[in-house]
């Protein structure tokens, strides 16, 4: 059964489904998950890590978009402006990094509302909670949601549009409402993250096979809605103010020329563990049940077939054409969790009388003590960069400065000072991007893009002094050098 109720629309005869109103019960079980999420979310945020690079470059655009301040040189136009722009609600507290990312952690929980609702709408009540409990304590997406990334915003909206979509689909015509929450959802995921599009495709193409209209007057009705999405789509890529004049294929794909083809697929083999950790282990193992058990059960094939079939799309097209990085994958597990909870349900429904609750329940409290765990990796969380931060904020004096670093999101957001990309191919002591004011060189140990050898001695020899050094208090962090620049 699918927990939908039949009914005929009084403007005529076609018969459609919709889910039933949401019993008592389900809001406890969704509000659980939320808490459960919302708790490690918290225990995450609030251990304090530093920015990692990509986070820092986010959260420094948005501190420009506040003060009206140009975009840095250094923030690409491959990256979507949409994260900073929604990270700028962060300064309704302080705009530190745990406000930054309890925003980030917010469309977290909108992932996993819309996760629910979609699960509803396709296979019931039941496995929709599954879903959303799975959702909630996959370490990946926990890491995802509680880093300033875009990823899982990106996710949320994307979803949120194609859950609209596949509503309309189920009834006999498009209100105007939903019409405007397709557009605009997957517009705004498109502005967070022009990645967002593959999956977005992707969904609109199944949802549309799932529920293909009969009646040629509706068919019509759908194609104009999802043409009206990647229209919207394709306004946004084509738009240079947003894209940074960007060409659209290298917008989506945020890949690169040197990257070869097809990498994807052998990063995520090597990332395989982490990707089926905890929560996604028991995943996995449901939809392993739900794949064996539609061999027998060809009803319960129908109703997996396409979420499923989202899925493996989703992640075979992201793979081809984008490096592997877990956090990518935040747009795929929803759906593998909608197949997940329906094989899930198939096995815990078929246990004796009685004991479909208390299992439930003991799976649920095992995934929850399994979590913090799995999802507190220091090599997620940018221990690392602790000196950086530290250096970079002992230069905060509150005085006109410029540094010329290869860790420019960091150092400008925990200095104030204006960071320029040092030159590792020839000498470059004066830009006109720098302020007047104090000029330093900022050097970590084994740092990333810095210049070695006689260029680094020309370098050192255009400093006033002596540096100063801040050693790391850990063994897997790296001594920092500031050099301040001769006038």
């Amino acid at each position: 059964m699918t927990d939908t109720v039949t009914y005929e629309e009084t403007n005529g005869p076609s018969r459609v489904r919709r889910p039933s109103r949401p019993e008592g019960w389900e809001w406890i079980c969704l509000a659980a998950a939320l808490v459960a999420y919302f708790s490690f979310c918290l225990l995450i945020v609030y251990q304090g890590a530093p920015l990692g690079h990509d986070e820092a470059l986010y959260a420094t655009r948005a501190r420009e978009f506040l003060n009206g301040q140009p975009q840095s040189s250094w923030f690409s136009g491959n990256r979507a402006p949409g994260l900073s722009l929604l990270l700028t609600l962060a300064w309704v507290g302080n705009g530190t990094e745990p406000y930054l990312r309890l925003v980030v952690a917010g469309t977290g929980a909108l992932l996993i509302c819309i996760t629910w609702l979609m699960g509803r709408l396709m296979l019931g009540r039941l496995v929709a909670l599954f879903a959303a409990w799975g959702t909630a304590l996959t370490p990946i997406l926990l890491v995802a949601a509680t880093q300033v990334w875009p990823d899982v915003p990106g996710a949320a909206a994307s979803m949120a549009g194609l859950y609209f979509y596949a509503l309309g689909l189920t009834k006999s015509r498009f209100r105007w409402w939903l019409v405007v929450a397709v557009v605009f959802f997957l517009g705004a995921a498109t502005v967070i993250r022009f990645g967002a599009p593959i999956p977005s495709a992707i969904g609109l193409i199944g949802l549309t096979l799932w529920k293909w209209p009969r009646e040629p007057e509706r068919r019509l009705r759908v194609a104009v809605v999802a043409l009206a999405g990647i229209l919207v789509v394709g306004v946004i890529l084509f738009t240079s103010v947003v894209t940074g004049g960007q060409i659209p294929g290298r917008t989506i794909s945020v890949g690169s020329s040197t990257n070869p083809a097809l990498e994807g697929f052998a990063d995520y083999w090597a990332l395989r563990s982490r990707l089926a950790a905890g929560a996604a282990a028991v995943g996995l193992v449901g939809v392993v049940i739900a794949l064996v058990g539609s061999i027998f059960d060809r009803d319960l094939w129908r109703r997996i077939r396409w979420p499923f079939s989202i899925a493996v799309a989703t992640f075979v097209v992201m793979a081809a054409v984008v490096h592997g990085e877990a956090r990518y994958l935040s747009p795929v597990y929803p759906w593998f969790w909608l197949v997940a909870g329906a094989g899930l349900v198939a096995a815990v429904t078929r246990l004796p009388k009685g004991t479909t609750i208390p299992v439930a329940s003991v799976l649920a409290l095992g995934l929850v003590l399994v979590t913090p765990s799995l999802s507190d990796d220091a090599q997620l969380f940018n221990e690392g960069y602790t000196t950086i931060k530290t250096a970079a904020r002992s230069l905060d004096t509150g005085e006109l400065c410029g540094v010329f670093t290869s860790y420019t999101p960091q150092v400008e957001w925990y200095s104030g000072c204006e960071a320029q990309v040092i030159d590792r191919n020839r000498l470059v002591v004066d830009s006109p991007n720098l302020p007047q004011g104090r000029h330093y060189l900022f050097l970590v140990e084994q740092g990333k893009r810095q210049p070695d050898g006689e260029l680094l001695n020309e370098y050192l020899n255009e400093t006033t002094r002596e540096p100063r050094e801040f050693g790391p208090p850990g063994r897997r962090l790296r001594y920092v050098e500031i050099w301040e620049l001769e006038k």
